[in-house]
């Protein structure tokens, strides 16, 4: 009996963290987006790969690129968020055999043989001139690229073959940094909501622990929530008021003292980190906690 009230307690608290926890991704992804965040990440990414603002400005102008370009609500052109691997491949090789040179990029597959060693040519001497750590790098891509070579075709697949792993690597590294950051900016929201909304972690399972008849109704709710629901504001309100759990800011949850204020502050604090961990953790841990309780056939 003890281990189902708490397992109810934690399917309660649980149920709460997730409820909160996507309307903070909710609101994050619309923030992010507003902001335009990814394809600002994205560029700072390749300004760091090129070392040249000339480079990177070439490479958006290429057709492969621009068509994966998107227009804001307001009409504006924004830069890409996202670029598959091949698509960045084809794309910075062109750019690679084309650096220093003025008017439209000819594309590297259709050039002819004696072209290409030309471009190789001209383009190490350019990189070699204004961006040697660019130039140090394509020759590790491919190395002995300018050295004869008859296999053009070929050595365009082992080039661009390096460059996209160049480009997976770099972007895994900076996946990391960009979810850093996107795990601030959910903090705060988490935290901000949780204040804002009095979602306290310690009076609920409090609340939950006295309360057998309200732990069983939430145990029902959880059992219903839908994953791939999205709240607004107001909604956010309705759903954690259908669980009937002290939240919201009253005369009987406000407290009277520092200690209760403390106490209020570490529940609070607790509500935001977990509200920050995303919906898809919170709603596979929920399932897996109800696939622990026994159903009432099961019982009798």
């Amino acid at each position: 009996m003890q281990l189902d009230a708490i397992l109810e307690v934690a399917i309660g608290l649980i149920l709460t963290w997730l409820i909160l926890s996507m309307a903070t991704s909710q609101i994050q992804e619309a923030i992010i987006e507003s902001l335009g965040w990814r394809s600002t990440f994205l560029e700072r990414r390749l300004q760091e790969m090129f070392h040249d603002p000339a480079l990177v400005a070439q490479f958006y102008k290429h057709p492969l690129i621009e068509s994966l370009s998107a227009r804001t609500f307001w009409g504006r052109k924004r830069k890409p968020k996202g670029i598959p691997n091949p698509i960045f491949a084809r794309a910075a090789v062109d750019v690679f055999l084309n650096a220093g040179k003025v008017g439209n990029d000819i594309p590297a597959g259709t050039m002819s043989l004696e072209v290409m060693k030309q471009s190789v040519v001209d383009s190490f001497k350019y990189l070699d001139t204004s961006n040697q750590v660019l130039s140090r790098t394509v020759k590790y891509l491919v190395p002995k690229l300018n050295q004869e070579s008859t296999d053009v075709e070929n050595t365009l697949v082992k080039y661009r073959e390096n460059v996209e792993t160049w480009f997976d690597t770099t972007m895994s590294q900076a996946t990391l940094l960009y979810r850093k950051h996107a795990s601030l900016i959910a903090l705060v929201l988490g935290i901000t909501l949780a204040s804002g909304f009095n979602v306290d972690s310690l009076v609920i399972v409090n609340h939950l622990w006295r309360d057998p008849t309200l732990r069983q109704a939430i145990v029902a709710q959880a059992e219903n929530i839908n994953p791939e629901e999205s709240f607004s504001v107001t909604g956010i309100q309705d759903q954690l008021n259908e669980l009937s759990l002290p939240i919201g800011w009253n005369n009987e949850t406000t407290p009277q003292d520092f200690a209760g204020w403390l106490l209020k502050f570490l529940g609070i604090i607790l509500t935001g980190l977990a509200a920050s961990l995303g919906a898809p953790f919170w709603f596979d841990i929920l399932n897996k906690l109800l696939g622990l309780k026994p159903n009432k056939t099961e019982k009798g």
